[in-house]
């Protein structure tokens, strides 16, 4: 229980850096130790910012789930969070073409890992 409390306060406490990270204006807030200036910086952060919210996310389902999580489904939730926090870094620091690469390279990897996880739960067979 006490092991189930940490990882549950540690993973909104992630979620909260994240999502301040992502959702603010400027990136430099009173969870992140470095004072982040440039435009590629920004870009790096954010990316980061997303992964924290993944990984939050992930976190907290485990800790109240009893069921296994596939694969599949968790790198698909972590690609889909690091694609939420790149529209924010399309919105407040602009775009690149390194930013535009990443994003349209991980949209491709999303479609691909939903695409596979449909497939496969049609082929699984319910009556065993």
């Amino acid at each position: 229980m006490i092991v189930r409390g940490i990882i549950l306060i540690t993973s909104l406490m992630m979620l909260l850096v994240g999502l301040v990270t992502t959702l603010t204006p400027g990136v430099n807030n009173i969870f992140l130790p470095i004072e982040v200036n440039g435009l590629d910086s920004k870009i790096m952060v954010r990316s980061i910012s997303g992964l924290f919210i993944g990984i939050a996310y992930l976190s907290v389902r485990f800790v109240f789930s009893s069921s296994r999580v596939q694969i599949g489904n968790v790198l698909l939730s972590l690609t889909l969070c690091g694609l939420f926090s790149k529209i924010f870094s399309f919105i407040f620091d602009g775009f690149t073409n390194y930013s535009l690469g990443v994003f349209f390279f991980m949209s491709l990897y999303a479609l691909g890992l939903y695409y596979l996880q449909k497939k496969r739960k049609n082929q699984l067979d319910y009556n065993l």
